[in-house]
């Protein structure tokens, strides 16, 4: 199904009718939408399992409709969360919806373009789908966030007045009148839109997000606070925790009303910190903007060739040290346990040591 989850269905989706499957979420990871890179983080797909369950549970209790039925265990039984003592399990069983992918057609050797008129032609009129976005919840600004490439980019333009104009549209959609540094905070919580069926995530504007998804107008404008309710409750659980919590992704399908589908509030959707330092993929991100900066460089112009531009990128990524992959391991772990409050991983240090012995590695 992707790049770290496989997806095995049981009963198809129909129109009016959510089908059923299971997730499995394996120990692969995936940065810049590479896909499976070349090693496995031990028992990080069951934290990922793990951790959307929680959250999904305590969502429901709130109103927040999804698709989590829960985890599997050993025997092929279901169970919640809470009632799930046998450890851990990287199996969900999940409602599914219908995905329709946008025509891709590819109008030069190095560009592809996505059609959407599917979703434009029958917008209001589909139900129990995916919508083609990902909704990006910013609570601040981590080291890592795109909006710093954003900025960047602005600065670079060579007329002065376009290039203030520019800066001051960032600016305003996040809420600030000043360039932001890493690390602040924002006055409030903002969201914002990628594609999600494309073989890169790029940025739309709320018109183009609309425009996409296939709902109608009043629809569309439920997405925006159904976010915002998730990203309040993961924040608070993070503060309750001991983590700050940064910012995050969310999709959504659409079935008579708004669902949240695939997880939320895991350590590869979400950017958490403790204590200055990051709690999530954003490690390993960072460790190849830094050791293998011409590899991320290399991605961003594959990208422009459409999907299968893996095969075409002229560069392939390194492989970790055992040292670095196994305390990467650990700290998906650790913080498993720390966010949901129980022990689900008990032969783990706790998450302090833990980042203590990655900050030697990684520096």
């Amino acid at each position: 199904m992707g790049s770290v989850k496989d997806l095995k269905v049981y009963e198809q989706p129909f129109e009016n009718s959510m089908g059923r499957g299971t997730f499995t979420f394996s120990d692969r990871y995936s940065v810049f939408d590479w896909g499976e890179m070349p090693d496995k983080i031990k028992n990080k797909g069951a934290t990922l399992a793990m951790m959307a369950a929680f959250n999904f549970e305590e969502l429901e209790k709130i109103g927040i409709r999804n698709h989590c039925l829960g985890l599997v265990d050993g025997y092929g039984l279901t169970k919640r969360f809470s009632v799930f003592s046998e450890g851990f399990s990287s199996i969900m069983d999940v409602k599914l919806a219908n995905v329709y992918h946008p025509i891709q057609r590819r109008i030069s050797p190095d560009v592809t373009v996505y059609d959407y008129s599917f979703y434009e032609a029958n917008a209001g009129q589909i139900n129990n789908y995916l919508l083609p976005l990902e909704i990006i919840i910013r609570g601040g600004l981590p080291k890592g966030s795109s909006v710093f490439k954003r900025i960047a980019k602005a600065k670079q333009i060579t007329d002065s007045i376009e290039r203030e104009n520019a800066l001051n549209v960032i600016y305003t959609e996040l809420g600030i009148d000043h360039e932001p540094q890493v690390g602040e905070m924002l006055p409030k919580p903002i969201v914002g839109y990628t594609t999600k069926l494309e073989a890169g995530d790029r940025i739309l504007t709320e018109s183009e997000a609309y425009k996409i998804s296939g709902l109608y107008e009043n629809d569309f404008n439920q997405i925006k606070n159904k976010a915002l309710e998730v990203n309040e409750f993961v924040s608070g659980q993070a503060k309750k925790s001991g983590f700050d919590h940064y910012d995050g992704k969310i999709e959504m399908g659409w079935n008579n009303g708004l669902v949240i589908v695939d997880v939320a509030g895991t350590l590869d959707e979400d950017r958490f910190m403790k204590r200055g330092r990051q709690v999530s993929k954003e490690i390993l991100r960072q460790f190849y903007i830094e050791h293998q900066p011409e590899w991320n460089k290399a991605c961003e112009e594959a990208k422009k060739t459409g999907k299968g531009w893996q095969e075409r990128c002229k560069i392939k990524p390194i492989k970790l040290s055992l040292e670095l992959v196994d305390t990467v391991s650990q700290m998906y772990q650790a913080g498993c346990n720390q966010y949901t409050g129980r022990k689900v991983f008990g032969d783990v240090p706790d998450l302090e040591t833990v980042m203590d012995k990655l900050d030697k590695i990684v520096e």
